[in-house]
C-alpha cells in the first residue's frame, strides 16, 4: 500500500466503552478519519455507530438516553454490579451464579440473559441495519468457541455481527452458527490490532483494558485464585497487541468492571484527556508516514 491507510483498532471492555467515545470526540475534531475501523465487543458497538453516521456528539446523545431505558433494564447488567467487583467477567458471572442461581440450573443454561436482550439494545443504538449502509469500512470479530478462530464480519447483518461480538461468556447466550459457537471476541482478540493489518498500514490502537491488577486479592480462594489469574493472562495478551500498533491511545479506565456503566461521563471525560495529550504527537506521526522523507526511508530498509 503506497497511500497512508489509517485503520482504527477499538478494543472490548463494556462500559469502558464510553471511553472510546471520548477518545473520537478529539480524533474527530482533528480530522484524524479512519479509512477502515475494527472493532471488538464495545468497541464493535462504538464502532458502528461512527461509522454509521461519522456524528459523534450524536453517539454520544443517544447512549446517554440508552442508559434511562427500558432496553438497557431488560439487559439486567446492574444486578451483576457489586462492592467486591471481582477480577474478571469470568469472576463476576460465578459471583452471580453462587449467589443467585441453584446448580442445576448452571449445568443445563448457557447463559444468564437471552442474545435478543442484548440485540434490542445494539438495535436502538446503531441507526442502520446492515454493513452495506456503513459511511466507513467496518470488521466486526466474535470468537469461535468450538475451534478458538477468530471471526471477522464485515458484510450483511451488522445488528446481529454486533451482537455476537459482544455477547460475554456465561452472561450472554451464545449464537449457535453450524458447527460454530459464537460469543465475544474479547477472548481472542480483544484489541483488534493484527485483524486490520491487512486493511490499513498505520493502526491506531484504543486499548480500554483494566490494566494489571493493583490491588491484592481481599479474598485467597479457589474462585478468587481463578478469576485473578485469567485477569492476568487476558491482560498480558492484550498488552502484547497493543505494542503491536502503530500508535496507541489508552485511556485510564480506573480499572473499572465491564458493567460500571454509572461511571459513563467520568470514562468519556478521559477518553477526551488521554487523547488531548495524545493528539499532537498523532498528527506528527501520520504527518511522517506521509511524507517522503518515510517512503525514501521505507524503500531503502527493504
Amino acid at each position: 500500500m503506497s497511500k497512508l491507510k489509517i485503520g482504527l483498532a477499538l478494543g472490548g471492555g463494556g462500559a469502558r466503552g464510553a471511553a472510546h467515545i471520548g477518545v473520537l470526540k478529539v480524533l474527530h475534531k482533528n480530522g484524524v478519519i479512519p479509512d477502515v475501523i475494527g472493532g471488538t465487543s464495545a468497541g464493535a458497538l462504538v464502532g458502528a455507530m461512527y461509522a454509521a453516521t461519522q456524528d459523534i456528539e450524536w453517539i454520544d446523545k443517544r447512549f446517554r438516553e440508552f442508559l434511562s431505558s427500558e432496553a438497557y433494564e431488560e439487559m439486567g447488567v446492574n444486578r451483576l454490579q457489586s462492592d467486591q467487583n471481582p477480577e474478571s467477567v469470568i469472576g463476576q458471572v460465578t459471583k452471580f451464579v453462587q449467589d443467585k442461581l441453584v446448580f442445576a440450573m448452571v449445568l443445563t443454561r448457557t447463559s444468564i440473559i437471552k442474545k435478543d436482550r442484548l440485540t434490542k439494545a445494539f438495535d436502538y443504538l446503531i441507526p442502520v441495519k446492515t454493513f452495506e449502509e456503513l459511511k466507513v469500512p467496518l470488521n466486526v470479530y466474535a470468537t469461535d468457541l468450538q475451534s478458538g478462530e477468530t471471526i471477522c464480519y464485515s458484510t450483511g447483518d451488522l445488528i446481529d455481527a454486533v451482537t455476537q461480538s459482544g455477547s460475554i461468556p456465561g452472561f450472554v447466550e451464545p449464537t449457535k452458527q453450524k458447527n460454530k459457537l459464537l460469543v465475544d471476541a474479547g477472548i481472542s482478540a480483544p484489541l483488534p490490532v493484527r485483524e486490520l493489518k491487512d486493511k490499513a498500514n498505520f493502526i491506531i490502537g484504543v486499548d480500554i483494558s483494566r490494566g494489571a491488577p493493583k490491588e491484592p486479592m481481599k479474598k485467597v480462594n479457589i474462585i478468587e485464585i481463578i478469576t485473578r489469574a485469567e485477569r492476568i493472562t487476558s491482560q498480558y495478551y492484550t498488552d502484547m497487541l497493543s505494542d503491536e500498533s502503530d500508535f496507541l491511545i489508552r485511556p485510564d479506565v480506573l480499572g473499572l468492571h465491564w458493567s460500571a456503566f454509572d461511571k459513563y461521563d467520568l470514562l468519556v471525560e478521559n477518553g477526551i484527556k488521554v487523547a488531548n495529550e495524545k493528539i499532537v504527537e498523532l498528527k506528527d506521526k501520520i504527518k511522517y508516514r506521509k511524507s517522503l522523507r518515510y517512503r525514501l526511508f521505507h524503500l531503502s530498509s527493504n
